[in-house]
């Protein structure tokens, strides 16, 4: 079964922001051989990106040697530096200096490199062929050695390489594996068609509403440019339109397969000052082909690229400008552009001489060639928003979703704007024209036939701090969730997608049950082989169901491409079944790991084949308005819920309550500005009805003046649903300890609490000064807790749990450490109670792990009168002082302690680096564990003898029974400063202290560091 308000993974997806990340290119041009010509001067020329470096000249010789070292320094977002080629040139040197003929080029991007084993190619021999004589074959050979290394990488140490003279340089060319040596020439003709719906760049601040006040609107001047294996192309420029029709094709000539995985597609606006992006795109040719032995060439299409970028008009004050260029993820919808790929290869006498760019015109597409548009609605309702950021506070906050340019708000404007159908005017609605009510302006009425109003903007209300702790705000929303609805109109492609969904959660299931049999493997005695072996069964099944249901699928309109990735499929599903049941009979108690980490990989491939490359229907967004400002948004890829009459072929949050994230745009901190339960539903309009099937029984259906919707029909969906009957729950977080999270203060440690986030609730736990492993072993208690959905599904859709980490400051706010999520153990009425045992779960800020959390949560319903009725679970004892009014965990979920000695014999310290560019001269260690700590005497003069002369301390230390809850134990070094200052060294963490204890556990164990 797969969750979808619980999914712990979107949170990691939601920070995969593009931080700019610091690389380095190394390329090392060693030598050249057999390179073509007579009593020729050779330089070699690198060249990454936009940067050129070259080599000396070697006077008159056909095989140079040089061993120049050439580094490139970028500090960009991995995407853009992956897109980047690196061509490396030879050229004869003629008099005058610089200004050589090019003998040959060779030509990769970054990300081949980069996808390498260790990222790097050692040793190999680069062919050189030259790009205006094709027929002339190899022109010679160049030696090098290229890497891409992050910051922060572990760079492998390099192979001793024998450079023996008849080396064979056929066998070490500088290839991807599988690969052929001899790569034939091809053409790839890119087809542009046409575009829709770009957006009208504004020519002043008042652009963008000259057509209400019906002045002349300002068009752009579109055409699109193509960018392939450091070549370009152009379409002629379309003028004054928003959908241009070019009807070109733009063919590149290339090596095939080529060592650059993307085409880029980028629409500008023909300016007189210089032209603007309007949006870019970026096709992955590994997305559109298949290099396997039955594999297809590249195609795409014809078909519907969608294009995101900023959500602003005008170029002059754009900050998201970069968003258009394609760095990030787009924020907001500008357009779709109609294009197709294909691939030719050459045989060799039909090549042609030369590398060129050729433009030249296509018969426009047939009408109908993709089907006719059908009716889509979109309908979403707001469950809940809490956990908004407290800069919100007081302003009027309002949603809207929006799906291509269908729902979108213009700014400023508040009237209603209705197109009725054949002109009569629908009396039982409102007037035409009512400035008082306060739906929102929808500039393009593309409405064909069916013209209901779409309402895309929720009632805006005033944030109110929420309960408990009031550092964080939500929106009241406990008796009446706001709806939307928004009509649009797509080709129906849906079954690519359906598709897609039925891979999606084949993968999901997998991942979900992998990821249960590595919390068993943490534990001594449970049971994760059988486990692997049930979730590998399932798999199997699940490939067997999908094989059965895809030889009776139709589609509908197919291309090339969706043939060809129709066969590919099958194909793979076929093999991974294979794989499945093969790992399952192999299977032992022994090599449990290997085969998780076999099926990981499996999952990965599973993953990247799920993506669908041509998808036709836009991704839904829903942008966070506060005093009509466009604060934060959250981007839900239609896909995920759309709906389908199949169960497999549905997206996997349609009509659930999921949990979405809402982020601002370019902030890489990785903290959550807002977190909504929306439930969301998607399809044509033929089974509107199903949309409200899945909503809880007890709510009634409002309309916008606030009447019982009776009977729904699929042009007036509710606008508010209400509810007054409650069911009540009690949580209760038990957080023990959490351990490995990150210093915060200059000591190396931290003054760590944690806000426990549920709901519209919010506690926080008691600050533990200086230390990495607090333990808070503290129970906090929510009681009277309304929780929405339906009762019998909480099971399995259970509301989020979110654990931030905070450091406390003594001046300024807390800093943030990271934040985990967890999912509650659930118990209604009527069953009986049973003790949850603690659980891990791990911090994450940004994409980075960063330390773990031991802890368990239990949501339990309340009888009618809002009480727990058995005996058990008791009410909680207090923690310390009654007054404070803190809770400890209870008994039979708290470890038991039993008391151990650590005894430690301090020997000497070595090899200490400065500090902050001072000597370490006075150094002391200090060792922690479960809260006590040993410090050892300060060596006087470091320099003249390092070595202590107290030998022996101990400390007595309280630690549970179950050895994997063990607190880790922390070594520090530190130094004492002038006017009393302490600097830290350096920190080690021993996070097994059971290793150092003796074979026979009754003993007291003891610890030797270094």
């Amino acid at each position: 079964f797969l969750c979808s308000r619980s999914r712990l993974c979107s949170a990691r997806d939601l920070f995969a922001t593009p931080t700019p990340q610091s690389f380095q290119v190394g390329i090392n041009i060693i030598e050249a051989q057999k390179l073509v010509g007579v009593n020729i001067n050779p330089f070699v020329v690198v060249k990454v990106g936009e940067e050129k470096r070259h080599t000396a000249t070697q006077k008159s010789t056909n095989c140079p040697f040089y061993n120049e070292y050439f580094l490139f320094e970028f500090h960009e977002p991995r995407d853009i530096l992956f897109h980047r080629l690196i061509e490396i040139s030879v050229f004869h040197s003629k008099k005058i200096p610089f200004l050589g003929t090019c003998i040959g080029t060779f030509k990769m991007d970054v990300v081949t490199v980069y996808s390498q084993p260790d990222h790097r190619f050692f040793q190999k021999w680069a062919v050189i062929s030259d790009p205006m004589d094709t027929r002339a074959g190899v022109k010679g050979f160049v030696k090098c050695n290229i890497s891409v290394t992050a910051r922060g990488e572990v760079v492998g140490s390099l192979p001793t390489s024998s450079s023996s003279q008849d080396e064979d340089i056929e066998r070490n060319l500088l290839l991807p594996k599988r690969v052929p040596a001899e790569r034939p020439w091809a053409r790839v003709c890119i087809k542009l068609y046409r575009a829709e719906g770009l957006p009208s760049m504004s020519a002043g601040i008042m652009g963008g509403f000259s057509k209400i006040i019906g002045e002349k609107k300002v068009f752009i001047d579109p055409y699109v440019q193509v960018s392939f294996c450091g070549q370009q192309g152009e379409t002629s420029v379309e003028t004054n339109t928003t959908d241009p029709e070019w009807n070109e094709q733009i063919s590149f000539i290339e090596m095939f397969p080529p060592l650059a995985r993307k085409i880029k597609v980028q629409v500008l606006d023909d300016a007189n000052v210089g032209d603007v992006a309007i949006a870019t795109h970026y096709i992955d040719l590994q997305q559109i082909s298949d290099s396997g032995r039955n594999g297809f060439n590249p195609t795409f299409g014809p078909a519907w690229v969608n294009l995101y970028g900023s959500p602003q008009n005008s170029a002059l004050r754009d900050i998201h400008k970069d968003l258009n260029e394609g760095m990030g993820e787009g924020i907001f919808y500008r357009g779709r552009i109609l294009m197709a790929i294909t691939v030719e290869i050459f045989s060799s006498p039909s090549q042609p001489g030369e590398v060129t760019v050729e433009v030249e015109e296509l018969h426009p597409l047939p009408e109908n060639a993709l089907g006719r548009k059908e009716e889509f609605l979109l309908f979403a309702a707001f469950f809940e928003a809490t956990m908004m950021d407290s800069s919100l506070s007081s302003k009027p906050v309002s949603f809207e979703v929006s799906i291509g340019n269908y729902g979108k708000a213009e700014e400023v404007v508040t009237k209603v704007w209705r197109k009725m159908e054949k002109g009569e005017v629908k009396e039982e609605k409102q007037p035409l024209l009512d400035p008082g009510s306060d739906g929102e302006l929808d500039v393009e009425v593309l409405a064909p036939a069916s013209a209901a109003l779409n309402k895309s903007v929720t009632n805006s209300q005033r944030p109110e701090p929420m309960e408990y702790d009031r550092s964080y705000s939500c929106l009241p929303m406990m008796h009446e969730k706001p709806c939307v609805y928004v009509w649009s109109y797509w080709e129906d492609h849906t079954w690519r997608l359906c598709i897609s969904n039925w891979i999606v959660k084949l993968a999901e299931r997998l991942e979900q049950g992998l990821d249960d049999v590595e919390k068993l493997m943490r534990r001594p005695k449970a049971k994760a082989e059988e486990r692997l072996r049930e979730v590998l069964e399932e798999f199997v099944a699940g490939c067997r169901q999908y094989l059965l249901s895809t030889e009776r699928k139709t589609m509908a309109h197919p291309n090339n491409l969706d043939r060809c990735r129709m066969k590919y499929l099958m194909r793979n599903i076929i093999l991974y079944a294979k794989q499945g049941l093969r790992m399952r009979r192999r299977l032992t108690r022994a090599n449990v790991k290997e085969k998780v980490k076999e099926t990981r990989r499996v999952l990965t491939k599973l993953r990247f084949m799920a993506k669908e490359p041509q998808c036709t229907l836009p991704d839904v967004l829903i942008w966070m308005l506060s005093n009509n400002r466009r604060v934060a948004y959250a981007r839900v890829p239609a896909q995920n819920i759309l709906y389908s009459v199949v169960e497999e072929e549905k997206g996997k949050d349609c009509a659930k309550i999921q949990t979405v994230f809402m982020k601002v745009p370019r902030l890489h901190t990785g903290e959550i500005f807002a977190k909504l339960e929306v439930y969301m539903w998607l399809g044509v309009t033929k089974y509107a009805k199903n949309c409200l099937a899945e909503l809880p029984e007890e709510f009634k259906y409002l309309s916008e003046s606030g009447q019982e919707i009776a009977q729904l029909s699929a042009y007036s969906p509710p606008s508010r649903l209400s509810r007054d009957d409650f069911s009540y729950f009690q949580l209760r977080a038990h957080l023990y300890q959490a351990r490995g999270i990150l210093p915060a203060d200059d000591n190396g440690l931290s003054d760590p609490f944690a806000r426990v986030v549920f709901s519209t609730y919010c506690q926080t736990t008691r600050m533990l000064e200086e230390t990495l492993s607090p333990m808070w072993n503290e129970l906090l208690l929510f009681d009277q807790l309304i929780v929405d959905g339906k009762k019998e599904e909480l099971k399995t859709e259970t509301p989020i749990i979110i654990i931030n980490l905070f450091s406390h400051n003594k001046f300024g706010s807390p800093e943030f450490l990271g934040h985990a999520f967890a999912v509650p153990q659930v118990k209604l009425v009527d069953e009986p109670y049973t003790k949850p045992a603690l659980q891990f779960f791990d911090f994450y800020k940004g994409t980075k792990a960063v330390g773990e959390l031991i802890a368990t949560f239990e949501l339990m319903e309340l009888d009618y009168s809002g009480y727990l009725e058995d005996v058990e679970p008791k009410e909680p004892d207090y923690l310390g002082d009654p007054h404070a009014g803190r809770f400890i965990i209870p008994e039979g979920i708290r470890p038991v302690l039993k008391e151990f000695r650590i005894e430690i014999l301090f020997w000497g310290l070595r090899d200490l680096k400065q500090v902050n560019l001072f000597e370490v001269d006075q150094p002391q260690v200090i060792i922690e564990c479960a809260g006590k700590k040993v410090e050892s005497e300060v060596i006087v003069a470091y320099k003249e003898n390092p070595n202590f002369t107290e030998l022996v301390k101990y400390m007595d230390v309280d630690l549970p029974e179950q050895v994997y809850l063990h607190p880790p134990l922390s070594i520090f070094v530190v130094e004492k400063r002038a006017f009393g200052r302490t600097v830290l060294v350096g920190t080690h963490v021993v996070s097994d202290v059971m290793k150092f204890s003796p074979r026979e556990l009754e003993e007291d164990p003891e610890d030797v560091p270094k």
